[in-house]
């Protein structure tokens, strides 16, 4: 099968199915038995593409393409396409909750776009969501797995729609019921047949759990008040996955579910009232609200999105969070007092490059996010439970009848291991790490599927103790579990300086303390009192962070987690603006003047609009700056700048032997040297480097005379394309390809010990089961291109980097695993294709592809990348990942590339830090590529405009050029003078101009001897 790799795990169509490793000793988790080992042969073990010649779980894969997004009403209250389903700020932190009552439970309801299934109803390929067969692991008993909707105020008009499916020709029935509950509800209960608030059942597709019954392809139901849908009052709906298996016969397959809608009219009372408008921005009026609800545009205008929220609950709610199905989350339970009544409003000015109808959710609630509130304003109270029983392999059996529910799941098993205790519900016959690849902030994706947790102080321990008892008589006990003289990071590994602490779970109250009677222990100081440590609470829908790696626990002794108030207000709405097109076409592909010395010339140039939104054109702009619009523009925040992303320095000190150790820091006092001597910067997949250095930098020794030296350091993350934008050499943007982000690193600065910091321009909508790659300028257009590709085709994109809107150019026909690109100084367009290890040539109108030659080595389908040299871009230069060295051992390296053959050359190998991996996988070269000039550097050169705008279908502007030779000798002049249009595709179009004054070759005729002319 052709896919396309990193060294680590693949990048496409990602699903965090791998099981955790074994608590202590970083061993794969033992296969899941009975119903997995029964699955085994249709359903991978792991995540991986989708791919259409292997056969689905008992059927085939099903690659229907999606449709568009639905042009929604303004009157639906839920509207839900799951294109977001995130931990921290996806539709779990907007009030929906999943929770899992399966006998021998393991996974929850999870993004669609697994492995030969099939694509979502509408929207990007994964865009849905979808129960598990591995929801269960047992061979008999019962399969319940729920998934329920934010609150909803129901009236007599309102009506329920969605779409669901299983996989083409499914071996096992499966099942899907559709439940409601009134009031404030959202207990679905603990066993596999309880049904908690939802006493009604409004659907019940394939109740008898027949095979061959519930639809295989998006079919779409609806439910009103006939069906028995709630006529007034507040309350949720359930999605319940739910079937036996007690005759024997395995059942539960894979079972998607999209396009949740629920309408009512505008009469119909709602707990929170949202209005959205839009609006041509007024940067004198960025707080102004329109009445609209739809705008047309000309692409590249900025639009002022007005959020109008109003609180009808009879409580404050006090945080708010706010999505779109556009960008994604734009505020994130942000701290709002809104009392009943009260209204707030909300502005975001939003650059428009194609059109769009974002669905917005607004949600309120009165306690803070997460299900727990927490008090730390406590004195310690410790009780003494080492005479209590010690936990010898770090798991502890929950007493059934103790009643106590996490986040409001039984327990069934603790887990001790990593400071954290862990709820797991026996999935495993041993305990899993919970930091498997290292200790993360709240919410660990990886664990995520599989537990809730209590993060009492998570972080790597050893040695000391671990007891546990119950105080006191039901219905009021406590169970404990203390840690006593516990190793932990950053200690002098005396026990006597060892951790203490201890959780406390209240019964009945469900109340958590987390107590700390040593947070200090020896060693560095740093690590102290939770520096080095990750504190908080976590379930499968979301997290409350107290801290991470930060010294919290200074004078804090004691944590007291109180269950909050669970209710999550939202409404929904829907706006449109719909953006045209400006073309822009000039008339002329160069001019030639000539005139006596101190004589005068004239052209003009016809500028037209043959799109159908308005054009913006300039004439002689500085080059650098063709990006910004022709007008002046503004923006405000989406959210607390503090919350944004930025890596942590290094540590120059940093030099120890493991692989993704932090490269030493040049010294302070290097040899002083122009960014020209040090042109080449590179990302590294392993560590999320950061890297400056030639084509001669082959290790990651941070020397000035010759290694890579650290700029930055993201974190491991999978930057597949890189690249300056319009020779502003002070800012990289670069490109994720596991969360299809767009970034800006500045200052880009070969300064010693000056870092790069990182700023999250938006998320890319592009496909989620190919890898995109090769974020690349076209310098002769400025257009930014990238490609995307799963293995089995290609496909071409441009890109607009103000604010990440991707635009489909072309499928790049025959090329079926471009995962790198860039232009030559001309603006012809090549790739690498690693699955075919050879060089394409592209053309960037239509995709037509042609390969140009085979590399002549192997790339073994990693991730590699391709990059120009605009200083001299007769070859190109490729950072790859397989190269064997003398010992066999597989590493990375660099080649020179031939443009014309594609043969590469192999320059050398890369080290990474301290002997270990390296992969760059993104290169770009701070030399100047874009050939336009200022109209200040052309002297002898007038102009008789500097822009204007065309409408579509107005007349052609002409723009006339004066050609001065006033103060010139003889000699030819050339310059290329660009037109600057906001046309996405001709962001500048050159226009060489050859002046020629008296007689040029008058300068020989002397050899050289200087006389007179």
């Amino acid at each position: 099968m052709k896919t396309i790799r990193s060294k680590g795990p693949a990048l496409a169509g990602l699903i965090a199915l791998a099981p955790l490793a074994l608590a202590g000793t970083g061993a794969s988790a033992p296969t899941p038995p009975e119903r997995a080992a029964s699955l085994a042969a249709a359903w991978p073990a792991t995540a991986g593409l989708l791919d259409p010649a292997v056969s689905a779980a008992g059927g085939r894969s099903d690659r229907t393409p999606p449709r568009a997004d639905p042009a929604g009403s303004a009157l639906r209250v839920i509207d839900e396409g799951f294109a977001q389903i995130d931990l921290s700020q996806g539709i779990f932190a907007q009030g929906w909750i999943r929770q899992n009552n399966s006998d021998h439970p393991w996974l929850v309801w999870q993004q669609g776009g697994l492995v030969n299934t099939f694509l979502a109803y509408d929207g990007s390929p994964s865009a849905y969501i979808a129960s598990h067969p591995y929801s269960t692991l047992a061979n008999a008993g019962t399969l319940s797995s729920w998934l329920v909707t934010p609150p909803i105020e129901f009236g007599p008009n309102t009506k329920v729609s969605f779409y669901t499916r299983t996989v083409l020709g499914s071996q096992w029935p499966t099942r899907l019921q559709v439940r409601a509950c009134s009031g404030a509800c959202a207990d679905v209960g603990t066993q596999p047949e309880d049904v908690g608030g939802f006493q009604t059942l409004l659907l019940d597709i394939n109740p008898d759990e027949a095979p061959s019954v519930y639809p295989e392809e998006w079919t779409r139901y609806e439910l009103t008040a006939a069906d028995g849908l709630p006529a007034g009052g507040s309350g949720r709906l359930a999605f319940r996955h739910y079937v036996h298996q007690d005759d024997g016969v395995l059942r539960g397959e894979w079972t998607g579910l999209d396009r949740v809608v629920v309408e009512q009219d505008d009469a119909a009372d709602a707990p929170l009232d949202l209005e959205v408008t839009v609006a041509a921005a007024d940067p004198a009026q960025p707080d102004a609200c329109g009445s609209a609800t739809s705008l047309e545009i000309a692409a590249g205008d900025q639009v002022n999105f007005c959020y109008r929220v109003t609180n009808h609950t009879g409580k404050t709610l006090r945080y708010h969070s706010l999505r779109d199905t556009q960008v994604g989350t734009i505020l994130d339970r942000e701290p709002i007092e809104l009392a009943p009544g009260a209204s707030h409003q909300y502005n975001r000015i939003l650059t428009v490059s194609e059109s769009i109808a974002p669905t917005v959710t607004w949600s309120g609630q009165a306690d803070p996010p997460g299900g727990y509130a927490v008090d730390d304003g406590q004195p310690l109270d410790w009780v003494d439970v080492s005479d209590g029983t010690l936990s010898l392999d770090g798991r502890i059996d929950f007493p059934a009848d103790f009643d106590f529910r996490l986040f409001g799941d039984r327990i069934q098993t603790l887990c001790t291991g990593w400071g954290a205790v862990t709820n797991l519900r026996d999935f495993y016959g041993s305990c899993p790490s919970l930091a498997q690849f290292g200790v993360l902030p709240l919410p660990d994706p990886s664990l995520a599927p599989y537990a809730n947790a209590l993060a009492l102080y998570e972080t790597s321990i050893g040695g000391g103790n671990v007891y546990w008892k119950i105080l006191g008589s039901a219905p009021d006990r406590r169970f404990v579990i203390a840690y006593e003289d516990v190793l932990v990071t950053g200690g002098d590994g005396n026990p006597d300086h060892g951790l203490d602490a201890e959780v406390i779970l209240h019964e009945g109250s469900g109340v958590i303390e987390f107590q700390y009677a040593n947070t200090a222990f020896g060693g560095q100081p740093a690590c102290a009192h939770g520096g080095c440590a990750g504190i908080g609470l976590q379930n499968k829908n979301l997290a409350q962070q107290y801290s991470f790696h930060q010294q919290s626990l200074r004078d804090v002794r004691r944590l007291v987690w109180t269950p909050s108030d669970p209710d999550v207000y939202a409404r929904t709405r829907q706006v449109q603006v719909v953006a045209r097109r400006a073309e822009v076409s000039v008339d002329t592909d160069s001019i030639e003047r000539a005139v006596p010395l101190g004589g005068e010339a004239t052209a003009s140039v016809q500028i037209a609009n043959l799109g159908d939104g308005r054009l913006d054109w300039q004439a002689g702009a500085a080059a650098a700056n063709s990006h910004l619009p022709s007008t002046p523009r503004f923006a405000l925040p989406l959210h607390d700048a503090a919350a944004a992303r930025f890596a942590a320095r290094p540590d120059a000190n940093a030099v120890t032997g493991k692989r993704g150790a932090v490269p030493r820091v040049a010294g302070t006092t290097p040899a002083p040297r122009g960014s020209d001597d040090r042109p080449l910067w590179a990302l590294d997949i392993w560590g999320g480097y950061l890297l400056n250095g030639t084509i001669d930098s082959a290790d990651y020794s941070g020397t000035w005379g010759g290694g890579f030296d650290l700029r930055g350091m993201f974190g491991a993350t999978t930057f597949t394309g890189a690249d300056f934008l319009d020779d502003d050499f002070g800012a990289l943007y670069a490109l994720d390809a596991d969360d299809h982000q767009l970034w800006r690193f500045a200052p880009i600065s070969t300064v010693p010990n000056a870092y790069a910091d990182a700023e999250l321009i938006g998320t890319l909508a592009l496909p989620s089961a190919e890898t995109p790659s090769g974020l690349k300028q076209d310098p002769t257009s400025g257009a930014l291109y990238l490609a995307t590709s799963d293995g089995y085709g290609s496909r071409l994109w441009t890109v607009d980097p103000r604010n990440a809107t991707a635009s489909q150019v072309a499928v790049l026909d025959g090329a079926p695993g471009i995962i790198s690109i860039d232009f030559d100084n001309d603006g012809r367009l090549y790739g690498i294709d690693v699955t075919e290890d050879a060089l394409y040539a592209i053309d960037k109108t239509t995709g037509a592809t042609g390969v140009v030659g085979s590399l002549g080595f192997s790339t073994n389908g990693y991730i590699s990348a391709l990059a120009f040299d605009p200083a001299d871009d007769s070859v190109a230069y490729l950072a790859a990942f397989g190269y064997l060295d003398a010992t066999g051992r597989e590493d990375g390296s660099l080649w020179r590339v031939d443009r014309s053959t594609g043969q590469a050359s192999f320059l050398h190998p890369i080290v990474g830090p301290d002997g270990g991996w390296s992969q760059i996988s993104a290169i770009s070269f701070a030399h100047r590529g874009n050939r336009c000039a200022e109209l200040t550097q052309i002297p002898w050169l007038r102009l008789d405009a500097s822009g204007g705008s065309l409408q579509p279908g107005d007349p052609a502007a002409t723009l006339n050029l004066v050609f001065d030779a006033g103060t010139l000798g003889d000699g030819t002049y050339r310059a290329d003078l660009c037109i600057h249009s906001n046309d996405p595709l001709k962001l500048r179009t050159a226009l060489p101009l050859t002046f020629v004054v008296g007689d040029p070759d008058r300068i020989f005729r002397n050899g050289f001897d200087g006389a007179a002319p």
